[in-house]
């Protein structure tokens, strides 16, 4: 089999950007606890089900008792795996100084901030209402060690920089 030749530079290795800076370990490790949070959450929404279902079934005219049940046991468990996934994808690549993935997660977590803060319009038990608060703080957080002069200057710097 014929081999073809390497297009140029092909035989560089990058030595990425370096060590991450504290804000953006910070920021990462940040995004871990709020993964941590959503599984909490998720946990204490089983534990509590028979009184999300209730709130569901007063909020919801026509909606029978079993799929009140059935959407939020779905409904739980998808987004946590979603959300479990999506977050790990983000985290490597902040920690990887990857500019698209600083801007793309700090969207997310814009629309996150905006959709917690309808839900606590809702009646919720009060463990899930401080845990949306609690999450909102880390969302907050994050977005703000994300913008530091230092992750500023991380996100900026080319590959291979150090």
């Amino acid at each position: 089999m014929e081999s073809y030749p390497n297009s140029p530079g092909s035989d560089e290795v990058t030595e990425g950007k370096g060590p991450a800076p504290a804000s953006v370990r910070t920021a990462v490790k940040l995004i871990w606890t709020s993964v941590a949070l959503s599984v909490v959450s998720t946990v204490l929404s089983f534990i509590l089900l028979d009184d999300l279902v209730d709130a569901a079934m007063n909020g919801a005219g026509g909606v029978d008792r079993d799929t009140a049940r059935a959407g939020a046991i779905v409904g739980a468990v998808v987004s946590l795996f979603i959300g479990v996934a999506l977050a790990a994808l983000f985290a490597y690549f902040i920690s990887r100084g990857a500019n698209w993935a600083r801007i793309v997660y700090t969207v997310l977590l814009g629309l996150g901030i905006l959709l917690n803060l309808f839900g606590l319009l809702g009646s919720q038990p009060i463990l899930l209402v401080i845990i949306t608060l609690v999450s909102l703080v880390l969302s907050v957080a994050i977005v703000f060690f994300l913008y530091r002069p230092d992750s500023n200057r991380y996100f900026k710097a080319p590959q291979g920089a150090r």
